[in-house]
């Protein structure tokens, strides 16, 4: 993202002409090329910004001839000025890399925020299971759960995917079920002072989140710039239909 990208080699690489080149990406993304390039470069110059670079040596880095004409294109996506980045970091966005293995016509912005500092305190009850299948075993676990009336959840409730640290590719996954709530036979769950990028999603479908924490991982992770922290992921599961994803990076 931070070099030019000729169109010119890019149609060569797909053995078609440039006009060709815009009209096939159109009819698969639903959006320009040029309008995808962009949002990419302003997905990643975020990073840069919120690490403290200038917005001037940002603006040089990702093709603009000037801080000003970075700030416009930078504003119209994301709704405010660069150098206040820091006050808008729970009001971010980011365009995804578009897989092309997936049938998909569109391609859209996804909102994230980062959040520094923050606690999770805890109880849970956990079940060991294949990570292939968690979704299929997740929902009836918490079926069971919600029908306990032990089980006090209040106004939220999470989920967390406990993967084996130890194993290079992990096959069995710990699922907690946890609430802000003590109940009977949960265990203290905490996590202390780590910063996530937080995502959301209007479903509480397993299958949902599960892809769309998929779609994070291989789409927009990768090309922010963090590293990532060796602490799980926790669902927070808001109102009727709302799930907040934590993502722990290293900052």
């Amino acid at each position: 993202m931070d070099k030019e990208l000729d169109y010119k080699v890019l149609s060569q690489i797909l053995c078609v002409n440039e006009y060709s080149l815009h009209r096939i990406f159109y009819f698969v993304t639903n959006m320009s090329l040029s309008e995808y390039i962009r949002k990419r470069k302003l997905t990643v110059a975020c990073t840069d910004l919120l690490n403290g670079t200038k917005v001037i040596d940002v603006a040089l880095k990702y093709g603009y001839e000037s801080a000003t004409s970075f700030g416009r294109a930078f504003k119209k996506m994301m709704g405010f000025n660069p150098k206040n980045i820091i006050k808008n970091r729970d009001n971010l966005k980011a365009l995804p890399v578009f897989d092309f293995t997936k049938i998909n016509k569109s391609i859209e912005e996804i909102n994230y925020s980062v959040v520094k500092n923050t606690s999770f305190n805890l109880y849970s009850v956990s079940k060991s299971m294949p990570i292939d299948i968690i979704p299929d075993i997740a929902s009836p676990f918490w079926d069971e759960m919600l029908a306990d009336k032990d089980f006090i959840f209040g106004d939220k409730r999470y989920g967390i995917v406990e993967y084996d640290k130890f194993t290079e590719v992990p096959k069995m996954a710990t699922y907690h079920i946890a609430s802000t709530h003590k109940f009977k036979g949960s265990k203290v769950y905490n996590i202390k002072n780590k910063t996530f990028l937080e995502f959301s999603i209007e479903s509480r479908k397993a299958t949902d989140i599960s892809n769309f924490t998929n779609m994070i991982y291989a789409c927009i992770i990768p090309y922010l710039g963090y590293n990532l922290d060796d602490v799980s992921d926790i669902e927070e599961y808001v109102g009727e239909n709302t799930t907040n994803i934590y993502i722990p990076i290293l900052q």
